[in-house]
């Protein structure tokens, strides 16, 4: 469903949602949540919203159901241990796994005990219906994952690499999004 609005130039203006998420002074772990503090620091056209999710799904679903802008698109940041080769950056379309009742219910039971994870975010927030149909994740892959300021050597190789697709991603248009 579309939300936002046609520009002065024709184009059709989806309202899009960017965020890091992860811990923070996690080492790698903490990749989305220290990026989110340089997006922030960007000027952004009127339509993209860098917020900080960081906090539990059930509160970021409080918060999204409340807040005044309706979003088409998310691109969220983050660090994830998946077993690939650490400082693999990926990029995906986040697909709804169609949680069960069990794993919502879990992914709730966690929410309310302040567990920040970008799963339990897309599922709860999916669950309750806030959560746009086009998401995309930026998603590296972590070599340290304990407590600490810096990132690997790895990692921080990729951080100018993934600020740059969060900002393709975040500016994406496709044909129908045309006025």
């Amino acid at each position: 469903m579309r939300r936002g609005r046609v520009n002065r130039s024709g184009w059709y203006l989806v309202n899009v949602l960017v965020s890091g998420i992860g811990y923070s002074n996690m080492s790698d772990m903490s990749f989305g949540r220290v990026l989110l503090g340089e997006l922030e620091q960007e000027q952004w056209s009127e339509n993209v919203h860098v917020e900080d999710l960081n906090f539990g799904p059930i509160m970021i679903y409080q918060w999204l159901e409340e807040f005044p802008v309706k979003f088409d698109r998310a691109v969220f940041l983050t660090a994830a241990n998946r077993g690939r080769e650490p400082g693999t950056l990926e990029v995906y379309r986040w697909i709804d796994p169609q949680a069960s009742v069990n794993e919502i219910q879990a992914c709730i039971g966690e929410a309310v005990t302040g567990v920040i994870s970008l799963e339990n975010l897309l599922i709860v927030c999916r669950h309750f219906g806030v959560l746009p149909e086009d998401v995309t994740i930026v998603e590296i892959e972590p070599q340290k994952e304990d407590w600490g300021l810096e990132f690997s050597p790895v990692v921080a190789a990729k951080v100018g690499e993934a600020l740059e697709i969060v900002r393709s991603e975040a500016m994406r248009t496709t044909a129908d999004e045309r006025g």
